[in-house]
């Protein structure tokens, strides 16, 4: 009994020792079994990398890439062995930075591959260090009585000059011609025409500045200078524009009228202001929905238009907001104020009047007025299940410079229902009354006139009636989509309710 335990502890042992060796073998795996390594790249015209042992050409174009200044290059392969050469397409270009990634993707005709990720930069540049500005004239802050006769700026060597008329920017703008010195070293910011009293001078030289081995400057580079003095404030200006090319200035403190609906606003000042701040000077009142696109180039100038249309006829105030500052500190004073009416005759919306229903020999009046009064029909005339065609008529006001109502429109827009199954009631014809069938119509009524820029337009439409016994309502609804000939359409949805009887 005691020989049996003994042997049974022995190959407990025996079998835990073997785990134990089993996981030291695959945990030391990278240690016993070969990888592939790189030994060496040569950049001497191609690119040449030698791996310890033949790669596979499959594995290979997987995992290289290379870049040129960032940009992805192409080009052919060719194995030899345990090297492989790529050529660039274009080949090695002077003055460019280059960088090889080859991804653990790579194998060898073993199976074996790469440990990890391997990297590669290298440059054909003749330095790496980028351009700096030394020094600017007239210099950082200046305050100057007379206008220079140009603006100098001094490089700490050769620049590309290409590359400095692209990231050169005056502001404000200024016309210039500019002069090297023969090492591309400096440059003179010449002015066509004399400088402008009383404004502040930015000179902005972006990254874009390059030296002649494509180094670009490390960081933005700014310069200002006042010339003469300035403490007046901006003075501001509004004017209007719209679609139909009608302009105007308006007036502040005046009740400024016949305004388009669909303009824009141009504000302006008579210098530069920080104008990335303008939206929050801008304001209207009652609420409407607003953008304010300010002019980042010029600085002088910005639009507001109006995404939610404005109300035909409502008043607006527009109120630009004191302390919109100037390049030197000077604020605007006071709030000023414009009333506004978008009241152009172009834009009148159409507008319901009255109507008619054409009941039997007499004319039942439809209007706001007669809203839930009482619609008869003589039982003897309108029997139950027996189709009868009335007329219906309605009339609408629109401005003058319409030529009538759309009938596409009137189509969509107008129905007529019933409740309570107190009758069936469709529309089968429709017809734009002209002026002359209108005057000649049964709804034309002498005592309606139109008049102070709109004229009267009637629709006519062939009703089939079903009469039941049931008590109900009759509604006629009149959607806002209704327009004229110029596309203007009414403010809102209309409903006229009546009781049959």
């Amino acid at each position: 009994m005691c020989r049996i335990q003994s042997l049974i502890k022995q190959g407990t042992f025996m079998g835990i020792t073997g785990l134990i060796l089993l996981c030291l073998i695959f945990s030391c795996a990278s240690w016993l079994l070969p990888q592939m390594e790189i030994l060496s790249v040569s950049t001497e015209g191609d690119i040449r990398i030698s791996f310890s042992a033949p790669p596979t050409e499959a594995s290979i174009r997987k995992a290289f890439s290379m870049t040129e200044d960032g940009t992805s290059l192409q080009g052919e392969f060719f194995f030899n062995d345990s090297d492989v050469i790529f050529k660039p397409l274009n080949g090695l270009r002077e003055n460019r930075e280059y960088s090889i990634l080859i991804s653990t993707v790579a194998e060898d005709i073993k199976g074996n591959s790469l440990t990890k990720d391997f990297r590669y930069r290298f440059h054909t540049k003749e330095n790496l260090k980028g351009p700096r500005i030394i020094r600017v004239e007239p210099q950082n802050e200046t305050s100057l009585t007379l206008p220079p006769a140009a603006i100098t700026v001094f490089f700490s060597g050769p620049v590309d000059t290409n590359s400095f008329t692209e990231a050169l920017r005056l502001s404000p703008s200024v016309t210039h011609v500019l002069e090297w010195n023969e090492a591309c070293s400096t440059v003179r910011i010449i002015p066509v025409k004399p400088l402008t009293p009383g404004t502040r001078y930015t000179i902005t030289v972006s990254t874009a500045l390059m030296d002649l081995s494509r180094n670009k400057l490390l960081l933005p580079f700014n310069s200002t200078f006042l010339y003469g003095t300035d403490r007046s404030p901006p003075r501001c200006y509004l004017s209007r524009e719209s679609s139909s090319n009608t302009t105007g200035n308006l007036i502040p403190g005046t009740l400024n009228e016949h305004i388009p609906s669909d303009s824009k606003l141009k504000i302006s000042f008579d210098k530069e202001v920080s104008i990335e701040s303008l939206a929050g000077f801008i304001g209207i009142s009652p609420a409407l929905g607003m953008t304010v696109t300010p002019n980042l180039e010029r600085r002088d100038r910005g639009i507001i238009s109006f995404p939610q249309k404005p109300e035909w006829g409502k008043p607006y105030t527009l109120t630009i907001r004191k302390g919109i500052t100037d390049t030197f500190g000077n604020k605007t004073e006071e709030d000023i104020e414009f009333p506004l009416v978008f009241n152009h005759s172009n834009f009148k919306p159409p507008v319901f009047a009255w109507g008619g229903l054409k009941n039997q020999n007499t004319m039942e009046r439809i209007s706001r007025d007669t809203d839930f009064s009482t619609i008869s029909f003589d039982p003897n005339y309108f029997q139950e299940r027996v189709d009868r065609a009335m007329d219906l008529y309605l009339v609408f006001s629109i401005t003058e410079d319409a030529d009538s109502l759309s009938f596409v429109s009137a189509t969509r827009a107008i129905s007529i229902s019933a409740t309570n199954g107190c009758a069936e009631i469709s529309i089968r014809t429709m017809k734009v009354l002209t002026e002359a069938e209108y005057t000649a119509s049964d709804i034309y009524d002498p005592a309606m006139l139109a008049g102070n820029g709109e004229k009267f337009c009637a629709l006519k439409m062939g009703i089939e009636f079903e009469n039941a016994k049931q008590l109900g309502l009759i509604i006629f609804s009149i959607n806002k989509e209704l327009s004229d000939s110029l596309g203007n359409t009414m403010t809102g949805n209309i409903t006229l309710t009546y009781n049959k009887q």
